[in-house]
């Protein structure tokens, strides 16, 4: 849906969001406004120039000049009492106040839920943490105290175990703190979502839709994992046999946590939308373009309900 600020062609993303198409509420710029009129099923539509759009005026259908009071699924789109008739009658409808309740609420229990499960990781995470340390500590004195046993024989031999055991406490918890700043950003970032969804009360249905479904994809993009198993340490005594320093010692065991350097989907999912691939549709009823994000399908898509038909025209 073309906004208010944009000022950039939607269909090409490159060129200037000059001319704005008054029929399927989309910028285009002067070369994507030409191809836009050679199609059969756009030649008469009509454009006006992409400055003039006043955001307030998204509140009525451009067409019939009507309040939004359906919204099409197949289309994606609010659609006025004139509109559901003339342009939708196929389509799947449902009241446009249901559908933003819906998607309100469904969102809220997502943030919630992914919420409740990030505070829940960071707070492992920090448990582990500390287990892990006070096992680094009851080895160190472990390992010490063997030493101080065999006195200035042993005193290189318990140096060497002592460096091994903190070097190796330094990469875990390394690890661990870059582990924890990842499941800790998914925790404030739903807060902020929450903070966002409240503060969006009092904004009319037909915006506060888009500002929903754009916060969804947000929310959709982060995919949270549950905190594997920790890392540890221990140390096992073992009576000597010999003279030789080895033999006086025991064997140092590391266990790292599993999966605690695996990329997490959302971290995947982080370069900016301008360098995702973009996929249009036509659909084969009303001939408008729909244009979808990352989303590839097949290259004909039939919906059970309305029978549409989708063609995908190209990939950006």
């Amino acid at each position: 849906m073309a906004q208010a600020a944009a000022s950039t062609c939607e269909i090409c993303t490159g060129g200037p969001g000059e001319h704005y198409c008054q029929q399927c509420d989309q910028l285009f710029c002067g070369n994507c406004k030409l191809s836009h009129l050679r199609a059969k099923s756009c030649k008469n539509h009509t454009f006006v120039s992409g400055r003039d759009i006043n955001q307030e005026e998204k509140l009525l259908c451009t067409d019939h000049m009507e309040s939004f009071l359906f919204y099409c699924q197949d289309c994606d789109t609010p659609v006025c009492r004139i509109c559901s008739v003339e342009k939708h009658s196929r389509h799947l409808m449902t009241d446009l106040t249901k559908s933003t309740k819906k998607i309100r609420s469904e969102l809220a229990k997502d943030i919630e839920l992914k919420e409740t499960t990030s505070r829940q990781n960071v707070n492992t995470i920090e448990k582990y943490t500390k287990a892990y340390r006070e096992e680094v500590k009851v080895v160190i004195k472990t390992i010490t105290e063997e030493g101080n046993y065999w006195k200035k024989l042993i005193d290189k031999k318990v140096e060497g175990f002592v460096k091994l055991v903190q070097d190796e406490e330094q990469k875990a918890l390394h690890n661990m703190s870059s582990v924890i700043k990842v499941h800790r950003k998914d925790f404030e970032n739903c807060q902020q979502w929450q903070k966002n969804i409240k503060e969006m009360e009092s904004i009319a249905d037909v915006l506060l839709l888009k500002k929903l479904k754009k916060l969804k994809v947000d929310v959709d993009n982060i995919k949270l994992k549950q905190v594997s198993e920790r890392s540890s340490v221990s140390y096992g005594n073992k009576t000597p046999l010999g003279t030789e320093i080895d033999s006086l010692f025991g064997e140092l065991q590391f266990k790292e946590g599993k999966a605690l350097l695996e990329k997490t989907e959302n971290q995947q999912n982080t370069r900016p939308k301008e360098s995702q691939k973009r996929y249009k549709y036509v659909c084969g009823v009303c001939g408008n373009e729909q244009v979808v994000t990352n989303e590839p399908i097949e290259y004909r898509y039939s919906n059970p309900v309305t029978n549409d038909t989708y063609f995908r025209a190209s990939s950006d």
